[in-house]
């Protein structure tokens, strides 16, 4: 068994342990609460927890540079300065055909080579592998009548440091009292800050998605940031007792006190009363179908408690870990249309 493998163990086993023997989280979703209250006092804790900057935000430095366009869409290198120190890489691509200002989907690929993914762009026939997984999600935007933004999350593709895997890095940001997940959730929302320097993008349309940590960083900053206004969520929203604390995962989505604050259908009530759309495999080896079935019935109740019943939904295939486009697609078409 790999060093990674034994380390996620080791951390799923603990804090399973712990979970076990504590009390139910102090802010869990309760239909007798007063909703807004809840959701305030449950995202300014994230917030703690994911230890995002409370500095002022303004238009970050950036850089945009053309590449040649295809038949489906005009497309640029972007680079935008995130915080000091730390340049997040990406690519923005606007649809050939339409008319804008285009709704922007913010497109982030999980444990894989990097964002080239999201373009489709294999250089290996694994990388080939893992596109013909529906992880080509930029294309599918650009497809579908959106914009897209690919970024390179930190610790992967161009942002890993050489011979420091993703799980180093995240065991050392643990240490700096800085989880990589919530440093991950602020690229994205320095991203949006970023899209709002673009005119011909509708910053009142924004979704975020991906799968796998992908999807994770999705949630978490669709939890935090209402600008993103829909956030798609693949192979990765379960319970915590049928995800993270039952099978090694790689530390990079481990937050401190996080048990003790919520359970992941908890946290699924801050998107309320925007759009969360649960993609899930049956047969994924990492997030027990079980898990995900009972953390949707009880995102449920926070939605319906928002007056947005409708607004959350569960699509499952018979397959494994993976992203399925064509049962998201056409549900994100509905949302689309549904928009003002």
């Amino acid at each position: 068994m790999s060093r990674m493998i034994h380390t996620a163990l080791f951390l799923a086993l603990f804090l399973s342990s712990v979970a076990s023997a504590a009390e139910a989280p102090k802010l869990q979703f309760d239909p007798i609460k007063d909703f807004t209250a809840w959701q305030t006092a449950l995202r300014n804790r994230l917030i703690e927890i994911l230890a995002l900057p409370d500095s002022p935000r303004q238009a970050p430095q950036a850089s945009v540079t053309p590449e040649p366009p295809t038949n489906l869409y005009r497309i640029e290198r972007v680079e935008f300065e995130a915080e000091p120190g730390e340049t997040v890489p990406g690519y923005l691509l606007r649809p050939r055909n339409g008319k804008p200002p285009f709704p922007v989907m913010i497109c982030l690929q999980g444990h894989s080579p990097g964002m080239h993914i999201s373009l489709g762009r294999a250089t290996t026939a694994k990388e080939k592998k893992s596109i013909e997984g529906g992880r080509d999600i930029a294309l599918q935007a650009i497809q579908n009548g959106w914009a897209a933004l690919a970024i390179e999350q930190r610790a992967f593709g161009l942002r890993a440091e050489k011979g420091v895997s993703c799980q180093d890095a995240s065991l050392r940001a643990l240490m700096r009292g800085r989880p990589i997940t919530g440093q991950r959730v602020w690229d994205v929302m320095r991203a949006i800050d970023f899209l709002g320097t673009q005119l011909d993008l509708d910053m009142t349309r924004i979704g975020c998605m991906g799968n796998s940590m992908g999807g994770t960083v999705s949630f978490y900053a669709a939890c935090v940031d209402p600008r993103i206004r829909l956030a798609v969520v693949s192979c990765s929203f379960c319970t915590f007792a049928d995800s993270w604390l039952s099978l090694p995962h790689c530390a990079c989505g481990y937050l401190p006190g996080i048990l003790q604050t919520a359970d992941m259908p908890d946290l699924a009530g801050l998107i309320a009363p925007r759009h969360l759309l649960i993609v899930a495999g049956k047969k994924d080896a990492i997030a027990r179908f079980e898990g995900v079935e009972e953390g949707f019935r009880l995102a449920q109740r926070a939605f319906t408690a928002a007056g947005v019943a409708g607004h959350i939904h569960l699509l499952a295939a018979e397959g494994e870990h993976r992203f399925y486009p064509e049962l998201a697609w056409p549900v994100i078409g509905e949302v689309l249309r549904s928009w003002k």
